[in-house]
């Protein structure tokens, strides 16, 4: 059997064949009802509006939280990066640190995300509440770390990228210079024959003119290729290749 009460329009119907005295206090109890229905209707959409508020306070908090955390490992990523840019080739040092600003770029939107939360739901101007200011000095101390990080990360990058550039120079220049010390070696291995007349001393000559000739340009190739590598921000291996 249903026992839920009856709606108004039942009540109404049933109010006909009830007797006039009792009509009216038929009428003022309904009333009155109805008044503690229009309360609990407006008591319901306050506590609609509370349970709304204290969602977005929490994933904002919730967001906070996450950013903060992760800007330490971004960090962490970046000093490995240029503690570890010696063993690593410029294209990947490049690599890493592009992926780092995507990462970075991400979370400045989910930080933009929090700004326009805090704009909405904290208080604003002079007087704001304590409780509400750590939020505030939360987002803002987190937004400027961030924002931090990205500007010396993009600074590391540009740097990488232009070690790239002269990365290639240097190889291009150690690629040419190779062959032709491991013929000038084998050369220099094999000595120089005794001339038998006039015609074997020019020619002898001439051959010696000639390779002295390939040093002084094939130093100069190695002289650039070294040039090009002083200009990458870490030179170690190059330093080490041209030097044995």
């Amino acid at each position: 059997m249903d026992s839920s009460p009856p709606s108004m329009p039942t009540i109404a119907t049933m109010s006909i064949t009830i007797p006039e005295d009792k009509k009216k206090i038929l009428a003022k109890e309904i009333k009155a009802v109805e008044a503690k229905l229009e309360v609990a209707g407006r008591f319901k959409s306050t506590v609609t509006k509370i349970e709304e508020l204290v969602a977005a306070l929490t994933s904002f908090d919730n967001s906070l939280k996450v950013i903060d955390t992760w800007k330490d490992a971004a960090t962490a990523e970046l000093t490995d990066i240029k503690e570890a840019s010696g063993a690593m080739l410029p294209e990947d040092r490049v690599a890493r640190t592009m992926d780092l600003q995507e990462d970075i770029a991400a979370k400045l939107e989910i930080i933009k995300e929090c700004a326009a939360t805090e704009q909405a739901l904290l208080p604003q101007g002079d007087k704001v509440p304590a409780d509400a200011q750590v939020f505030k000095d939360e987002l803002a101390r987190i937004t400027k770390y961030v924002t931090e990080l990205q500007a010396n990360t993009k600074i590391e990058c540009d740097k990488y990228s232009n070690d790239v550039k002269f990365w290639a120079e240097y190889r291009t220049g150690i690629k040419e210079f190779n062959p032709w010390l491991a013929g000038a070696e084998k050369a220099v291995t094999e000595g120089l024959s005794k001339p038998a007349d006039l015609a074997e001393v020019k020619a002898l000559n001439d051959k010696v003119n000639a390779f002295d000739k390939n040093c002084v340009n094939y130093l100069k190739v190695l002289t650039s290729a070294q040039a090009a590598a002083q200009k990458m921000s870490t030179h170690s291996e190059a330093d080490a290749e041209v030097a044995g």
